[in-house]
């Protein structure tokens, strides 16, 4: 009977240590799955190296809402992030789906289309279910690079254990600097390079809400275009018959909802054609970041390509837009004379102020978390709201601006009218090219009703070229009063230069003649106005030079040029739609 109990104590006992260390090895291997899965969330990481960049891709496990990715490069294998530089912060999770093709990313209204990944060079689509990261190869590191990506939770808590061949390279991947090139994304071949040779290039800026469909190219940017580097960007570039059309886009993705936006809530931003806030990924962090020329500096990439690429011709590039797309040609226009000859702007926002409903408020979600302040500055060490007062930049630049003309509505409620009279004059005072039309439409209506020849504006800039001189009018005669920027101050339908024209250029080292035109339905003559000679090529004039001036058959007369070499000549007038011939020399003829 001992015998029995006792063996059947030591069975029992037996038994119980079995549980237990079975127990303990479901335990041990729970927390070693647990590990596992921990380290295998980022796994096949991988590098092919292509045009000046690198593209990582690697397969990606499911992981909690708000989880994002980080990327480490070095020159060695790394086995510790601490030893590598991270180049890539808050990557979304399944950053190799292409947010381009889902509608849901630019309207909260619309479903989700199907997730597809990015086609890359070579024609291979990612897996949309994957990771994908670009990074541009630097100077200061080249040659064999290593790569790690790691993930952080939504608190920001980094996991930075690292995998050998599982979220880190085992193998470098060979890297030079270049340049980098865009990707095609549509079906059939690129056009061949030098397909726009001698052509006109035309920049077109889309509306707020508008995204163009079926663009060409993918590209992802460096460090100096967005955020974070690599981040996508996608433009079309069209050649047609008489122009080659460039049409980028003005949106960036943050990675977040941006509901701050009244009319947005969307991750792929809108940027006034400016850019934003360098921490505008994270909402909280904003307060510390700084206002970036980010959209801008894409758009400069995109022309370069083009005018290298294409093979265009490089006197004579315009740029047009409407609303925000106006906006976008008003600011960046304006600040690079060296790229375009004309400008168009369909009701832009001129000078993003705080006066009456104050169109800065347009700048504070993107760049800012509530109201700016006057010395808020850009990541250009200049203020924010002073780099996007075009009024302040006319009075104060030097340069022959591109001619710009503009249409506005005294009644639009998206862009107020209290800055416009002012650029108006300040457009004017400063002798530089311009033609303005306003009426009393709103948003939608204004120009609907506008003279033909008005309307004609939008065609009339594509004459014009760099490399030719033109003729700018101020204060001339038949201009109707702006007013001061009150609602009921002014003209309530109005112009200025409306009609200014002119022929016959001759600009040679010793004489320079021009006739001069003012022509449109209902013009009363005779038309006086100040006419200033820009964009001069051969008949250089010296500062504070005397130069004999002709008008018409009067007898010559002397003026001086001004402290810069540019010659104005106040008050000539013009008689009839046959024009007057203006001769300047350096001898009375």
């Amino acid at each position: 009977m001992r015998n029995i109990c006792t063996e059947a104590f030591v069975a029992a006992a037996k038994a119980k240590v079995d549980w237990l260390r079975a127990a303990c090895a479901v335990a041990l291997a729970l927390t070693l799955g647990n590990t596992a899965a921990a380290a295998a969330t980022v796994s096949q990481l991988s590098a092919v190296a292509h045009g000046g960049q690198v593209f990582l891709t690697w397969k990606e496990a499911e992981t909690a809402a708000g989880t994002t990715f980080n990327v480490y490069v070095a020159g060695e294998p790394i086995h510790d992030v601490a030893q590598a530089r991270r180049v890539g912060h808050h990557v979304e999770r399944h950053s190799a789906r292409d947010w381009w093709a889902d509608p849901a990313s630019f309207d909260q209204k619309k479903p989700h289309g199907e997730a597809v990944g990015y086609l890359l060079h070579g024609g291979r689509r990612l897996d949309p279910a994957g990771g994908l990261f670009v990074h541009t190869v630097e100077e200061s590191l080249q040659g064999k690079l290593f790569f790690a990506v790691t993930q952080s939770d939504a608190r920001g808590v980094e996991d930075t254990r690292l995998t050998p061949g599982g979220n880190t390279l085992a193998r470098g991947v060979a890297a030079t600097p270049g340049a980098l090139e865009p990707i095609w994304q549509r079906g059939g071949h690129p056009a061949a390079a030098g397909a726009g040779k001698h052509k006109p290039l035309r920049l077109e800026l889309h509306a707020k809400g508008g995204v163009v469909a079926n663009m060409e190219y993918l590209l992802f940017g460096d460090a100096s275009m967005g955020w974070r580097e690599g981040l996508p960007l996608e433009f079309s570039v069209r050649v047609e018959r008489d122009a080659v059309v460039v049409r980028p886009t003005d949106r960036v993705w943050i990675n977040r909802p941006h509901l701050e936006a009244g009319d947005g809530g969307m991750p792929a931003i809108w940027t006034c054609w400016y850019g934003y806030n360098s921490k505008i990924y994270d909402r909280e962090q904003m307060a510390t970041g700084v206002p970036s020329n980010y959209t801008e500096r894409r758009n400069l990439w995109i022309l370069a390509w083009v005018r290298d690429y294409y093979q265009v011709d490089p006197a004579q590039w315009s740029c047009a837009g409407s609303s925000m797309g106006g906006c976008g040609t008003v600011s960046f226009g304006l600040h690079h004379p060296e790229l375009f000859a004309a400008l168009f702007a369909n009701v832009p926002i001129v000078c993003y102020t705080y006066l009456g409903r104050g169109s800065a408020h347009r700048l504070e979600p993107c760049c800012w978390v509530g109201p700016i302040a006057a010395e808020l500055k850009t990541d250009e060490g200049i203020s924010l709201l002073g780099r996007m007062d075009s009024t302040k930049f006319v009075r104060e630049s030097q340069a022959d601006l591109p001619p710009l003309y503009l249409v506005n509505g005294r009644q639009d409620g998206s862009i107020p009218w209290e800055n416009n009279p002012a650029f108006y004059r300040a457009l004017n005072d400063a002798h530089q090219g311009f033609a303005v039309y306003w009426d009393n439409g709103t948003h939608s209506t204004c120009g609907r009703d506008a003279p033909a020849d008005v309307k004609a504006w939008q065609q009339r800039i594509h004459d014009f070229r760099r490399d030719q001189s033109f003729p700018a009018f101020s204060n001339t005669s038949s201009n109707r009063n702006a007013g001061d920027g009150r609602p009921n101050d002014g003209d309530t339908i109005g112009w200025m230069n409306r009609g200014m024209d002119w022929k016959d250029v001759g600009d040679e080292p010793g004489r320079y003649a021009i006739t001069l035109l003012a022509d449109y339905p209902g013009i009363a003559y005779p038309v006086r106005t100040d006419v200033t000679l820009r964009r001069v090529q051969r008949f250089k004039i010296h500062g504070a030079e005397r130069i004999m001036v002709r008008v018409g058959d009067a007898p010559a007369r002397p003026v001086t040029a001004d402290a810069a070499g540019r010659l104005t000549i106040p008050g000539v007038v013009i008689s009839s739609a046959a024009g007057t011939r203006l001769v300047v020399g350096r001898a009375a003829e």
